[in-house]
């Protein structure tokens, strides 16, 4: 029966990293992806040609300088990435402790009864 509570445990601490792995993923993907819709959507807007495109990366690239210029906006950005990733690594760790307090590990338990290696050696001389 323990094999089958770890196993749940386990399957359990699998959707929870999952979960946090996709909501990580679309929070910094949508972070990274934003300059590139705005140079999609300016040429488009120009034209769609070579120049329009060479045009709009540069408003892009302008735009993306400004916004890094401004005071704690990319540190309030990233932040909640962090503290997401935090939450998702106490997680993760509790239900993994959680998983070895069901079952502990099959060579400590296999040892209970044989002397240690050191005591051994010292008998032998």
């Amino acid at each position: 029966m323990k094999t089958v509570d770890v196993l749940v445990v386990k399957l359990l601490q699998l959707i929870v990293t999952t979960f946090f792995l996709f909501v990580l993923s679309l929070w910094y993907g949508s972070i990274l992806m934003a300059p590139l819709a705005v140079w999609y959507n300016l040429s488009a807007f120009l034209g769609g040609g070579i120049f329009a495109t060479l045009v709009a990366g540069g408003l892009t690239l302008g735009l993306g300088y400004y916004i890094s210029r401004l005071p704690g906006l990319v540190d309030t950005m990233i932040q909640p990435g962090i503290e997401m990733y935090k939450i998702a690594l106490s997680t993760v760790c509790g239900i993994g402790r959680v998983a070895n307090a069901i079952n502990p590990k099959a060579e400590t338990e296999n040892n209970k009864d044989k002397p240690a290696n050191s005591t051994a050696s010292a008998d032998t001389k």
